[in-house]
C-alpha cells in the first residue's frame, strides 16, 4: 500500500498501534488534551507544526512521514507477527514505568543481551 494515500489520522493511529501507546499516555507525552488528540484521531483535524514536530518526536519518526506520509526511510507497514506483538508489549510495560524503574529494566535488558551474545564456555 502506498502510504502517501492514506491519511494523518491513520498514520497516527498506526503508529499509536503499533508501539503500543495509549491515546491518554501519548496525549499526556505530546503535551496536549485528550480531547484535542482525539480531534485528530476521529474528525480528521490537522495539527499545528508544533504539535506535529512533537508528535513524531514522541513517535520516534517524521514529521513528513507523519504529517503527509513522504519519508522514504520510513517502512512499509509492518505485518503483526508474534515479534511484532511481544515488542508492542515491551512498549506498554515501558510507558507506564516510572524513571527509576525504567533504569533497573535497562540493567535488566542489558544483562540478559550481554548473556546471550556471549559465547558458551
Amino acid at each position: 500500500m502506498n502510504r502517501k494515500n492514506i491519511s494523518f489520522k491513520e498514520r497516527l493511529t498506526d503508529e499509536l498501534n503499533y508501539q503500543g501507546i495509549s491515546n491518554k499516555d501519548f496525549a499526556n507525552k505530546v503535551g496536549i488534551s485528550s480531547n484535542t488528540l482525539n480531534m485528530y484521531l476521529y474528525r480528521g483535524s490537522m495539527p499545528s507544526a508544533d504539535i506535529a514536530v512533537k508528535m513524531a518526536q514522541v513517535l520516534n519518526t517524521t514529521t513528513e512521514y507523519l504529517v503527509a506520509g513522504t519519508d522514504d526511510e520510513k517502512p512499509l507497514p509492518k505485518n503483526d507477527t508474534k515479534s511484532d506483538w511481544q515488542k508492542k508489549e515491551i512498549n506498554m510495560i515501558v510507558n507506564m514505568l516510572s524513571p527509576n524503574q525504567l533504569e533497573h529494566f535497562l540493567e535488566i535488558a542489558r544483562a540478559y543481551k550481554q548473556a546471550v551474545e556471549s559465547p558458551k564456555a
